[in-house]
């Protein structure tokens, strides 16, 4: 009689490690799979950016007129501006 008690008694106490065991790994799982949701999440909106730019200046680049090209490659990657222009940069952190 006590061995069929610490019988039982064992084969409940693997039981309940194993039930532990499953909920942590899940648990574990569940917040390793948010984790690369958002970074799944912020890598889109990466990509979306740099696509409306890519698109931005193929529309600049394919214009008869390639002066406004030239211009926004002068302000954006040289830094140009007109005499007397003041220019403001957003010093807010990129998202």
């Amino acid at each position: 009689m006590k061995k069929l008690i610490k019988g039982l008694r064992f084969r409940t106490l693997v039981l309940f490690a194993a039930v532990v065991y499953l909920t942590v790994s899940l648990i574990s799982a569940q917040f390793e799979l948010m984790t690369q949701k958002r970074e799944y999440e912020n890598l889109v909106r990466q990509q979306e950016k740099i696509q409306e730019q890519v698109n931005e200046t193929q529309r600049l680049a394919e214009q008869e007129d390639k002066s406004e090209y030239i211009e926004q490659i002068a302000r954006d990657k040289l830094g140009y501006a007109y005499p007397g222009e003041k220019i403001y940069q957003d010093i807010r952190s990129e998202e």
